[in-house]
């Protein structure tokens, strides 16, 4: 018994050092421009939904960090934006959203799997940019009076500003990431029977 346990948790940690990469890379990769589009929202929803709530947050709080990592630098131009208006709240925006974008998935899927398990992974991967989205909205809202006054420096008004952030940037964000985690909800399905089995043997 020893030794399965020992087994699982080494299969369990060797999916989760996986994931964490590709989380690291997609987000990488993605982070450059206005727009920035989380494209590791996949694996971290299929990390989520196969091991548990709290490797998704693990591989939530990952994503914040490399999110905001590229918008310090300035290669993720909108975050560099929110992180000069408001440093702290930037980072708690960032960490607070993706930890819990990871750990959501997990919840809704095990509150719908014992109703049908692909429509339970569709929910689960539409979960993710919803709660992605949602908190970063928030967090602007919240501090969108620091960040108009750097958009004043920018000679942009800030009608213009709120409208570009709420109207544009953000929606067209959110629709994309929930377009893409949608098309990937029925292989996130099938790839977490595969992991199970794996796992289970």
């Amino acid at each position: 018994m020893k030794k399965t346990n020992s087994t699982i948790s080494t299969v369990q940690l060797t999916e989760m050092a996986i994931l964490l990469a590709l989380v690291i890379a997609l987000q990488s990769m993605s982070s450059f421009g206005v727009v920035t589009v989380c494209l590791c929202l996949v694996p971290i929803t299929l990390g989520s939904i196969v091991l548990d709530w709290k490797c998704g947050g693990m591989l939530g709080f990952a994503f914040g960090l490399v999110a905001l990592f590229w918008g310090i630098v300035g290669k993720d131009i909108f975050t560099l934006y929110l992180f000069q208006a408001n440093p702290i709240m930037t980072i708690l925006i960032c960490v607070v959203k993706g930890t819990l974008a990871g750990m959501v998935p997990a919840l809704v899927f095990k509150a719908l799997k014992k109703y049908n398990q692909l429509t339970a992974s569709i929910v689960a991967a539409i979960s993710a940019p919803v709660v992605n989205t949602g908190i970063f909205a928030l967090g602007c809202w919240i501090i969108k009076n620091d960040v108009i006054s750097v958009a004043g420096k920018l000679d942009i008004t800030a009608a213009n500003f709120v409208t570009l952030l709420f109207g544009v940037l953000i929606t067209v964000n959110f629709f994309i990431e929930l377009g893409i985690n949608v098309v990937f909800a029925p292989s996130l399905n099938k790839l977490r029977d595969i992991m199970v089995k794996k796992i289970n043997k």
